[in-house]
């Protein structure tokens, strides 16, 4: 209600005339591949007069611009003509751009004027898609967060509205790889599932984004110990000629962000700091308790000499969690009971880089820090049942060189070196699984140090003016919490321009992925645990119908071995885990006999924001996921969602309004039912064996409606959005647990109909 009245008090501020009607352009050009500034490119605002060229350090600016959204075309001798949409000229601040063009092996004297509105890493051959700032804020559904957009794409499904999971062509959330400005980072989510790289609320301010590659399969040897997906963030630089402000109000949270020149303008700073109040909406996002917490993100960036260039990222979270009072009591909307949560992550790092003529060196010194506390107590005796405390440090030193030999061969070389300290204290009470299986009395009280290292090579060769383009590689790396604990991982892709508009590409590889620490400390025995292994196969086409509308379509197959199967749960392959609340945990022995495979045709058509003002996705899978355990034969994975379609749809009504629809539809995704007698003889869930996974949940489809709304006054700006999510209040189901309270089954659902929104008042 609060958040609404303040929406009201914006709409009604739209009736002040005295309004700001110019903006200003910078930004600056470079080499996608080797990161150099690129002097002299063309810089064109299309449909209009602004025109530019860069200066020595690959810089332009355009003042005096009308407010509205722009595309701006670069071309260079040399290069591909690029054209970058979806910028948006506020009054209160200039609009910072960053263009990279591509290296051209065409032969001509004439600079490319055509254009290009899609890009791809040249290192990669398929399943990469690339998404800007704007398209990430202005995603319907998505409430500007990175994790909620990055679901809608192709491959990808989200396991349930309450949370950011990925579910990668049929992976788990714990094989995906998330890096930001080079640094890795474990988790972007608030109250992160230990060992996953999910959890229900995302960290990353999305003002922070300049964009993002996302890969969901058949990444280069630069990317390693993760088998299904590569997040690859870049963070943009705070503006350097004097300090903004940008005080916001969102689902997220209510916050702020400074930004400025960092000592001198040979530098700069940008910093958010946020504080949730979920409280406001608890009812309708069906929380049980209401959580806190508190996130940061800051980049500072520092000029040395012209060539060399000092970063630092940060990004961390404080969450607290209770099932106190009378929300305690299992319901429904509490299936947890008597429970509490305390958990804090935080991700810090440098990054030295310097440029030379052909290329670049690029060293990251960072350190990952978690801390996590769960406790669960009997609802009606208070006898604590489960109890957790892990503390987990990761310090990581990784290095990389580019070079670029010639326009048509390419080099990177690298690697890394982690020293981590693991914490686990963890008390279990003796109990069965839902299969019937005993697990005894858990209690793991145990400190370890673990070392990781990794080297890989990767190799461009551009053949026949760039019509074919080779990628090879491979990397090595190394665990010592393991016994066999060194492996080799291969990966190649091939890509070839059959028409000026039309693309083959294939790719395979060889990924692997070490055993997590939680697993690893378990049980003495587990160090007998291998590297799990995904091999890659992908072969897809690529069409553009027109220079803003492309088609994709892959068809891929991942051949799972060596997954974690504990031997107290015999039926059960961890790759269905990390999607639970708290850690990924595994009790007792386990051995590397899990197996499976995920195959599918994923669709892909996106439209670009130009100047008829419409843009859009549409994004079908089809897929199937198989596991097969110690005991149980093949059975569906718990992610085998088979049809999974997304469609996204705006319109950029006129410079300051902007609405979206988004609409999701999945195949229900297989579960284990209850044996109700059983169950209700025994007080609490017996699950059906016989069945296992035999059962689907009903189909989840969901409706989401957004508007976007901006003010511009002189040198302040107000831009807003309300979206409506769920309209036509769907009952979908999450899942259904035993209560053991009522001892009957009971339903979880998932978000009913939510009207939210957010605004920022930028200045």
């Amino acid at each position: 209600m609060i958040l609404l009245k303040c929406i009201i008090i914006l709409l009604l501020a739209a009736s002040v005339n005295y309004s700001q009607n110019m903006g200003t352009i910078t930004g600056a050009v470079e080499d996608k591949e080797t990161q150099n500034p690129l002097v002299e490119a063309a810089v064109q605002i299309l449909n209009t007069d602004f025109k530019a060229v860069t200066g020595q350090n690959g810089r332009f600016e355009f003042r005096n611009v009308p407010l509205g959204t722009y595309e701006i075309k670069v071309s260079h001798l040399g290069y591909e003509a690029f054209i970058q949409t979806d910028i948006v000229v506020l009054s209160s601040r200039p609009s910072e751009v960053h263009i990279e063009l591509l290296i051209s092996n065409i032969t001509t004297d004439q600079i490319d004027v055509e254009g290009k509105y899609f890009q791809k890493q040249t290192d990669v051959s398929t399943s990469n898609y690339n998404l800007d700032f704007e398209e990430i804020r202005r995603a319907p559904g998505a409430v500007e967060d990175i994790s909620r957009m990055v679901q809608i794409m192709p491959g990808v499904s989200p396991a349930n509205d309450q949370r950011n999971d990925l579910i990668v062509r049929g992976g788990s959330p714990a094989e995906n790889l998330t890096m930001i400005d080079g640094i890795e980072i474990p988790n972007v989510n608030h109250y992160p599932t230990q060992g996953s790289s999910s959890g229900p609320i995302g960290m990353i301010n999305v003002k922070f984004i300049n964009d993002v590659n996302f890969s969901t399969g058949g990444f280069s040897a630069r990317y390693g110990d993760k088998l299904s997906s590569v997040m690859d963030i870049k963070f943009r630089e705070g503006y350097r000629k004097r300090f903004l402000s940008d005080i916001n109000l969102s689902t997220a949270g209510f916050g702020g962000i400074f930004e400025g020149p960092l000592f001198t303008k040979r530098g700069s700073f940008v910093l958010s700091v946020r504080k949730s109040y979920l409280n406001l909406i608890r009812g309708a996002i069906r929380l049980a308790a209401v959580p806190d917490y508190w996130d940061f993100n800051l980049k500072a960036v520092y000029d040395i000499t012209k060539n060399t260039r000092l970063s630092f990222v940060g990004v961390g979270g404080f969450d607290k969690i209770s099932f106190e009072g009378e929300s305690s009591e299992i319901s429904d909307d509490n299936p947890y009971g008597k429970a509490k949560g305390d958990q804090q992550q935080f991700t810090a790092g440098f990054n030295l880089k310097s440029l030379f003529k052909k290329g670049y060196v690029q060293t990251v010194l960072a350190n990952s820090s978690g801390f996590t506390n769960y406790e669960n107590r009997d609802l009606r005796t208070d006898e604590m049942r489960f109890y957790y405390d892990s503390y987990e440090s990761d310090f990581n030193l990784r290095s990389e060189a580019f070079l670029q030999i010639n326009g048509k061969n390419n080099i990177i070389i690298g690697g890394s070196a982690r020293y981590i300290k693991f914490k686990n204290r963890t008390f279990y009470i003796a109990d069965t699984t839902a299969f019937g299986d005993p697990i005894p009395e858990t209690n793991v009280n145990i400190k370890d140090n673990f070392y990781k290292a990794s080297g890989f090579a990767q190799y461009t060769l551009k053949l026949f003016s760039d019509k074919v383009i080779l990628n090879t590689g491979a990397r090595v790396d190394y665990f010592s919490g393991i016994n066999d604990n060194t492996v080799v991982s291969p990966r190649i892709g091939l890509s070839y321009c059959i028409l000026p508009v039309t693309t083959l590409s294939v790719s395979s590889g060889v990924y692997r992925q070490s055993p997590d620490y939680l697993w690893i400390t378990a049980d003495p025995l587990n160090r007998n645990l291998k590297f799990i292994q995904a091999v890659h196969y992908v072969a897809g086409i690529e069409h553009l119908f027109t220079p803003e509308l492309r088609l994709s379509i892959e068809a891929y197959y991942k051949d799972y071995s060596n997954y974690p199967v504990s031997l107290l749960v015999p039926t059960y392959v961890l790759i269905s885990g990390g999607t639970e609340n708290g850690p990924n945990l595994l009790f007792g022995q386990a051995v590397s006999e899990g197996k499976g495979f995920s195959k599918g045709i994923d669709f892909s058509l996106h439209k670009k924001l130009t100047g008829n003002g419409f843009y859009g996705m549409i994004n079908y899978s089809l897929a199937e996921s198989r596991v097969t355990g110690l005991e149980g034969g093949e059975n569906p994975g718990s992610f085998d969602y088979r049809h999974n379609i997304t469609v996204i749809a705006g319109y950029q009504l006129a410079n300051d309004w902007l609405i979206g629809l988004k609409f999701r539809y999945t195949t229900g995704r297989p579960y284990t039912p209850f044996d109700i007698a059983a169950s209700t003889y025994a007080g609490r869930g017996v699950s059906d064996f016989a069945n296992f996974n035999g059962e689907r949940f009903k189909d989840y489809n969901r409706l989401d409606l957004r508007v976007d709304k901006k003010w511009n006054f002189k040198g302040l700006s107000i831009v807003s959005y309300v979206e409506l999510q769920n309209v036509f209040n769907k009952e979908n189901v999450y899942q259904y647990f035993w209560n053991e309270y009522k001892n009957e089954e009971g339903t979880i659902y998932q978000w009913k109909f939510l009207p939210v929104g957010g605004f920022s008042i930028q200045f």
